[in-house]
C-alpha cells in the first residue's frame, strides 16, 4: 500500500569533483478508498482547553466558539472527552460516543475563567481521557487549545515535549492550537512536534476553522501511522536530512502518512569522486516502515539510489528534476524564515528584511513559497513582532514537514482553485494564522 521512492535532482555523478547532491526521499500514499463515512473507525479526540485569567473575555469567548466548532466537526459516533485547566484540570465531559452533542455543548457553555495555567496538568488529564475511552491498538488525539505559557506544575517545555513523545509512542498524539499572539509559540509547536500531531494557530475561532476541518479530515483519512524512515549511505558517502525531522534510534520520525499524500524528505549527499571509482555508484539507501489503521506492520524497501558518473560536459547536460529542486528551495527559505523569526525576537528588523530579501530569493520559480513570503513581509512592514514570529514559526514548520499531494508533478504553480480540490490536509496555505479565502473552500460542504 506505501510507495517508497528515492528521485535525485541531478541523476549522474560528476567525475573528479567533490559532489553535492540532493535526493528527494518520497513516501508515497495510495488513493482513497471508495467507503462513505459510516465506512469508517470513531475518532478518539480528547479536546483539552485553557481556561485561566489571561483568557478572560474575548479570548476565551472565542475558545469556546472554537471548541463548538470541533462539537460541530465531529460525527455522533465519534468519542470526545473535554477536559479544562487553570490552576488545576478538570473533566467538563466525560470521553465517550459524542451522540447528537448537547451535553458537549452544555459542558463547553459551563466553563469560566480564573486561576493561572497549569497546561502539563490538562494535557495529561486530557491524556487518561484519550486512553480511558479508545479501543485496543486503536489511535487517539489530544487537541490542546491555550492562549498563554505554562506557569504551575511541569513548565519546562522540554520535559513537556518529552512526554508528548512518550505518548505518541503508545498511540496518543498531541496537536496544539495556540490562540491570538501571545502564548507561547515555542512550547505549542514543539509539544506538537514531539507528539507527532500537528501546530496550528489563529487570533480568533474564524481562524481556527480551516485547522479544525484539516484536523479531522486528517485523521480520517491516515492509512499509516508511527512512520520511520531508515536511511543509510553508501561507502564513503555523507548524508543529512534537510528537514529537520525528529530522529530516533537511528531512523527519522516521519508525519503521519494519509491517502493521497506523500511524507517526503531531502537527504543532502556529499561524497568525492576523484581518482578511481566505478561507473555505478551507492549513494543511498532507504527503508520505511509504521502501522496501518488497524494496527499492523505495513511498509516498503529497501529502496536504493545508485547513478552513473560522468564527464563535465555530459554531467552539465543532465536535466535536474523540478520537484527535488523546488522542495530544497522550499527547505532553504524555511531556514531563512527560521532566521528571521529569531532577528524579529531581538528586534533587529534590519536583518529580517535582509533574510526576507534572501528567501524571496531562494523561492525562486515556487509561487506558494513566494505568497507565504508576502505575508510574513507585511507583517515586518508593521515591525509586529508578535506576530511575526509566530506566522513565521508555523511556516517554517509546514514547510518542512508538511504532507504533500502525491499526484503533483511540478510545484512551481500555485492557483487557489487548485488548491480547493485538494483534500484539506494536502492545501498549502499562504498565511498559517489565517483562514484560506472562502474560494478554496468551495467545495467543501
Amino acid at each position: 500500500m506505501i510507495n517508497l521512492k528515492i528521485v535525485p535532482q541531478i541523476p549522474a555523478r560528476l567525475e573528479n569533483h567533490t559532489n553535492t547532491l540532493n535526493a528527494l526521499v518520497r513516501v508515497v500514499a495510495p488513493s482513497a478508498p471508495k467507503t462513505t463515512a459510516e465506512d469508517r473507525p470513531p475518532l478518539n479526540l480528547s479536546l483539552v482547553l485553557d481556561r485561566s485569567g489571561s483568557m478572560a473575555g474575548q479570548p476565551l469567548d472565542e475558545a469556546k466558539r472554537a471548541a463548538e466548532q470541533i462539537v460541530t466537526g465531529l460525527r455522533p459516533t465519534d468519542r470526545l472527552a473535554i477536559v479544562a485547566f487553570d490552576n488545576e484540570a478538570e473533566v467538563m465531559h466525560p470521553g465517550g460516543p459524542l451522540g447528537d452533542g448537547r451535553a458537549a455543548c452544555n459542558a463547553i457553555a459551563q466553563i469560566q475563567e480564573r486561576g493561572m495555567t497549569a497546561l502539563h496538568d490538562g494535557w495529561m488529564l486530557g491524556v487518561e481521557q484519550a486512553i480511558a475511552m479508545r479501543e485496543p491498538a486503536t489511535p487517539a488525539r489530544v487537541l490542546l487549545l491555550s492562549d498563554g505559557a505554562a506557569n504551575r506544575g511541569l513548565t519546562e517545555p522540554s520535559a513537556i515535549a518529552a512526554d508528548c513523545a512518550r505518548m505518541a509512542d503508545h498511540g496518543i498524539t498531541t496537536s496544539t492550537c495556540g490562540l491570538g499572539h501571545h502564548f507561547n509559540e515555542h512550547l505549542m509547536a514543539e509539544m506538537a512536534r514531539a507528539g507527532r500531531g500537528n501546530g496550528y494557530y489563529g487570533e480568533t475561532a474564524e481562524d481556527l476553522a480551516d485547522p479544525f476541518a484539516e484536523e479531522f479530515d486528517l485523521l480520517r483519512n491516515i492509512c499509516a501511522r508511527q512512520m520511520q524512515l531508515q536511511l543509510s549511505a553508501g561507502e564513503g558517502v555523507e548524508l543529512l536530512v534537510l528537514n529537520r525531522y525528529t530522529e530516533k534510534e537511528g531512523s527519522v520520525l516521519l508525519p503521519d502518512l494519509a491517502y493521497d499524500g506523500e511524507a517526503w524528505a531531502v537527504v543532502e549527499l556529499r561524497f568525492d569522486e576523484r581518482g578511481e571509482q566505478p561507473n555505478e555508484r551507492l549513494l543511498l539507501s532507504a527503508l520505511v516502515r509504521g502501522r496501518d489503521k488497524d494496527g499492523k506492520d505495513v511498509g516498503d524497501g529497501p529502496v536504493h539510489l545508485r547513478l552513473p558518473r560522468l564527464p563535465a560536459s555530459a554531467f552539465h547536460a543532465v536535466t535536474e528534476d523540478e520537484t527535488v529542486r523546488a522542495r530544497t528551495r522550499e527547505l532553504r527559505a524555511a531556514e531563512l524564515q527560521e532566521q528571521a523569526q529569531v532577528a524579529a525576537r531581538r528586534q533587529d528588523w534590519n536583518e529580517v528584511d535582509h533574510l526576507l530579501r534572501e528567501a524571496q530569493s531562494e523561492a525562486g520559480e515556487n509561487p506558494w513559497v513566494e505568497q507565504a513570503l508576502t505575508t510574513l513581509k507585511s507583517l515586518a512592514e508593521k515591525r509586529n513582532t508578535e506576530g511575526f514570529s509566530k506566522e513565521a514559526m508555523y511556516s517554517v514548520n509546514r514547510m518542512r514537514s508538511r504532507l504533500a499531494a502525491s499526484s503533483a508533478h511540478s510545484e512551481k504553480s500555485y492557483d487557489l482553485d487548485m488548491e480547493s480540490t485538494k483534500p484539506s490536509y494536502l492545501r498549502r496555505k499562504m498565511a498559517q494564522g489565517k483562514r484560506m479565502p472562502r474560494s478554496q473552500n468551495r467545495n467543501d460542504g
